[in-house]
């Protein structure tokens, strides 16, 4: 069991983990000034610091605080009602949403450990929006309570640039821009934050960007910055800029897989599932515009039949007990514009 030590226990630290931590040539600075100097800028700087979360996985250590997500609940559980929203991008590959999920597990788990209660009740695996279209991202944001850590992941699928005058990303617009008392914290990945829709990107308090990737140890070291965007003589002007905490400007942060995180181990399996799932639905959905765009309305009936033989039971029952919409999809794997054809066709309502 990994212990998550933040601001407030870590005053409490026994001396045999202080040995401990000591003995594999980690600065006990991390934990007890929840920061540590690395130095001049340069690569050996990056070097110290690589090593220092290197050690901490592979020595079994204790994580340690982090004032960046204690900032972020602190903001969204204060007493004025605020959100956090940001962007995490990075290339293909880089473990960019391993990277928000360990960010997002550690915000529940410390708003968890402020409130007496379960991280899960803050941030799962449902509060990940996997490739959905605006549509199911929408869904997802209607079913979430308060204090939500959500997940969007490659954002870019759902609130491409290239969509900024449609009316679904207009009306997600609408949501993000109005959805503070939700008191969520939202982020939103994408191989580059530009090719998220520009309104979108107006409205995060945070840019972040995987600066160097750790694959095979386990972790990434990201850039965080704060957004401020402004408009100054008719002109608008984005103001990024490092955030502050104990009076030190801060360059790096790590972030680990989040199964590190004892509540929330499995997350990767379950995450990797899911998200194929939605890359052959997303697949499936395109390819079969495209082909339907190409021939006879009476193929589309015919798939719908074939569709309705092989689902229609399934979708029924799942009806019956009760279930989402968004599980049907899941269970079946069909998109929502089919389910939503079939449904009809059975004589249910939903």
């Amino acid at each position: 069991m990994v212990h998550v030590f933040n601001s407030r226990n870590v005053k409490d630290m026994d001396d045999a983990t202080k040995e401990q931590i000591l003995a594999a040539d980690v600065p006990l600075s991390v934990y007890t000034d929840c920061i540590t100097d690395l130095g001049p800028k340069n690569r050996s700087a990056m070097g110290r610091f690589a090593n220092i979360c290197s050690a901490i996985i592979s020595k079994g250590l204790p994580l340690p605080p982090s004032p960046f997500i204690e900032f972020v609940v602190k903001r969204t559980t204060g007493k004025s009602r605020q959100d956090f929203t940001g962007t995490l991008d990075g290339k293909k590959g880089v473990g960019k949403s391993y990277s928000t999920g360990y960010l997002q597990g550690r915000y529940a788990i410390e708003i968890a450990d402020q409130w007496g209660q379960d991280p899960k009740d803050y941030f799962s695996i449902e509060n990940c929006a996997l490739l959905e279209d605006t549509d199911g991202i929408t869904k997802i944001l209607d079913e979430a309570e308060k204090y939500q850590a959500i997940m969007i992941d490659d954002a870019s699928v759902a609130l491409g640039s290239r969509d900024f005058a449609t009316q679904k990303n207009k009306n997600l617009n609408k949501i993000m821009t109005v959805c503070r008392t939700k008191r969520w914290f939202v982020m939103q990945n994408a191989p580059m934050s530009s090719h998220i829709d520009l309104q979108e990107r107006e409205l995060m308090d945070m840019s972040a960007h995987v600066y160097k990737s750790f694959h095979e140890a386990g972790f990434n070291l990201i850039k965080i910055n704060s957004v401020n965007s402004v408009f100054r003589a008719g002109k608008k002007k984005v103001f990024e800029q490092r955030f502050t905490f104990y009076d030190q400007k801060i360059d790096y942060f790590c972030a680990y897989s989040p199964d590190i995180l004892d509540p929330f181990k499995g997350f990767i399996a379950k995450y990797d599932k899911q998200r194929e799932e939605a890359a052959n639905r997303l697949i499936s959905e395109v390819t079969g515009a495209e082909h339907e765009r190409k021939n006879p309305v009476d193929k589309r009936a015919e798939k719908l039949r074939e569709f309705m033989e092989k689902h229609g039971q399934t979708i029924k029952d799942m009806m019956e007990e009760g279930k989402s919409f968004r599980a049907i999809c899941r269970k079946t794997g069909l998109t929502d514009a089919m389910v939503n054809k079939i449904i009809p066709q059975m004589g249910l309502s939903r």
